[in-house]
């Protein structure tokens, strides 16, 4: 059974849709913070879907309206901005811009695994290096169910590579969140088995995007890319 690899970009960007923007009128700084999006995400999975030759699936909205990494019956899937619309409003925006990019990830893996094959996922994200006042201490994040099997594998393999490719880079797994935390590949584990389906979302610390020099960056965009393609037997 052969494998195949898609990527994911779940918050891409901070985009409004000129009909809410009346909602974050007088707090328009907050749709250029870590809230609304993940800085740098883009840029990054754009950078593997270019290196590695893989599809790339991303909705730039912003969370701040929906948050498309959030399953429907959790609470954080509409923002403080957008908790107090009517059941009317959230559904309209639930279907132009939840449901597309969420449906068409799923329908895609759907495919590949009918046509008998394995899918491993990799959600590109980024993290604020601070939150609450508690540094984190991960520069790559990798974060996976520990009880499937094929996923701590892959997450092992992707550990050391990295760790070859820069012995200096902290690689933690499960940090700063726990992968098995609601998130698209969360919910894509229930809808197929350890056999069919990897879900990953790799977490990038923003400070190597926001407060280091351009090479820097740079030298994590290689770096994530080298890994990859070691891991995915790509030449």
């Amino acid at each position: 059974m052969t494998t195949t690899c898609i990527l994911t970009c779940e918050h891409a960007g901070n985009d409004i849709p000129q009909k809410y923007e009346s909602l974050y009128k007088g707090k328009e700084e907050v749709l250029y913070s870590h809230k609304a999006m993940d800085f740098g995400a883009l840029r990054l999975a754009k950078h593997l879907a270019q290196e590695l030759g893989l599809p790339l699936f991303y909705t730039t909205t912003s969370r701040l309206l929906v948050e498309g990494n959030r399953s429907l019956d959790n609470e954080e899937l509409f923002s403080e901005y957008t908790r107090q619309l009517s059941e009317k409003e959230k559904q309209e925006i639930l279907e132009q811009y939840y449901f597309p990019h969420r449906n068409e990830v799923e329908e895609k893996v759907r495919a590949q695994v009918e046509a008998g094959e394995k899918v491993l996922h990799l959600a590109v994200h980024t993290f604020t290096p601070v939150k609450e006042g508690e540094v984190r201490e991960a520069e790559i994040g990798i974060l996976f169910d520990p009880d499937r099997s094929w996923e701590k594998e892959v997450a092992a393999r992707l550990k050391a590579e990295l760790s070859n490719q820069n012995p200096g880079r902290k690689v933690l797994d499960n940090s700063p969140y726990p992968g098995v935390d609601d998130g698209l590949p969360t919910y894509l584990r229930t809808k197929f088995n350890n056999d069919q389906y990897a879900g990953f979302e790799l977490e990038i610390n923003q400070k190597l995007f926001l407060h280091g020099e351009p090479e820097v960056w740079q030298q994590v965009l290689h770096e994530m890319a080298a890994a990859l393609k070691v891991i995915l037997n790509k030449k």
